[in-house]
């Protein structure tokens, strides 16, 4: 969309100074609100709806739809995560990151020491937040690479993230933060290689274009593979594999990012649940794990019992997760900490807004 075209739609979408006169005694900001988003969002649906349809008939026409079966080929799975919580005080930011795996049968929590970082807030907080995200990240798989060196009984590894990286990551971060996570992501490749472990990268809330390019529908559509996939696919369903690199290079668009890692990674979309609002996750596999794809595809199905998503994954994420509460409670006991040690208080104030999660 050319930037004047854009610039009509931001026109078209606010409201002109004289229909707030006449609206602002007769209507609350709740009402004003709900007719909004009721106009606006029915009546894309409503115009967009014919498109979609056509498209997802395409999807279905032009790319290969296989069956998944509830059938467990693995008896030994692990499943990774990673969790990050911010404190926010009035002097700076805190942040916290830690990684977990579980594995089942046996139901062992395997974690290495988290970490934590602190800046202030001279440094914005968009640059805060990505370098929280590629430490996390960094995190994650070195977790799992370090897992399966002392758990080499696995089969499979399933990562809750993705193994086929947008160039985004090129911009969080710091260099040195970016090659510790490149370095860490191929350790835990080379590892399962090595060992002859299966390993997965889990995508639960893809929002990639990777199948729109590889289909040459880029042109077509700004809709995200998810989406329009949750209208092509149906419960048990997976896409034939597809190489996200190649997708972005048919499409013009170079892949800088993932050049840096030693396997080259494939993907397929599969629909693991029923329910109309849960799209399809995106599964990543290196090269050397496709002759066991279809046994991946199908544990992957038979343990979605939650929401769609692996079972592996769903109990490594209760483990690893850091709540806003467990983060409250915390700061709990950093106040009286430093209230024991005869610190005035207030250095440890906490960032306006924040004091009512936080407790104080």
């Amino acid at each position: 969309m050319d930037v004047r075209r854009w610039m009509q739609v931001l026109k078209e979408k606010i409201v002109p100074i004289e229909d707030v006169k006449e609206t602002s005694h007769r209507l609350s900001i709740s009402l004003a609100i709900r007719d909004l988003l009721l106009d606006e969002v029915s009546g894309d649906v409503l115009e967009e709806s014919p498109q979609v349809e056509a498209l997802a008939a395409r999807i279905r026409g032009e790319m290969r739809i296989f069956p998944m079966r509830k059938h467990e080929a693995f008896t030994h799975v692990a499943g990774v995560d990673a969790g990050s919580q911010i404190l926010p005080l009035s002097s700076r930011r805190y942040g916290i990151m830690s990684a977990l795996a579980y594995s089942l049968p046996g139901g062992v929590r395997f974690f290495i020491a988290p970490e934590s970082m602190s800046i202030p807030y001279t440094s914005t907080g968009e640059r805060f937040r990505g370098t929280m995200n590629v430490r996390r990240e960094a995190k994650l798989y070195e977790t799992a690479a370090l897992f399966l060196e002392s758990y080499p009984e696995t089969e499979l590894l399933l990562v809750d993230g993705p193994l086929a990286f947008s160039n985004l990551w090129m911009l969080s971060g710091c260099r040195k933060d970016r090659e510790r996570f490149v370095e860490a992501v191929n350790r835990l490749l080379r590892g399962c290689r090595d060992a002859g472990v299966a390993v997965a990268g889990i995508v639960k809330r893809p929002s990639a274009r990777y199948l729109v390019c590889h289909l040459g529908l880029q042109d077509e559509t700004e809709l995200p593979d998810s989406f329009l996939l949750l209208q092509a696919l149906r419960a048990g369903e997976r896409t034939d594999i597809f190489s996200p690199r190649s997708a972005l290079r048919e499409a013009g668009l170079a892949a800088p990012f993932m050049d840096a890692f030693e396997a080259p990674i494939y993907s397929f979309y599969a629909r693991m649940s029923r329910e109309w609002s849960i799209p399809p996750i995106r599964v990543d596999l290196p090269a050397y794990s496709l002759a066991q794809l279809d046994d991946v595809a199908d544990y992957c199905y038979s343990s979605s019992y939650y929401d769609g998503i692996p079972l592996p994954i769903v109990r490594a994420d209760e483990e690893v997760r850091i709540s806003r509460r467990f983060v409250a409670d915390i700061y709990s006991e950093i106040v009286g900490r430093v209230e024991r040690a005869r610190v005035e208080v207030s250095h440890i104030a906490p960032y306006w807004g924040e004091a009512r999660w936080m407790g104080a």
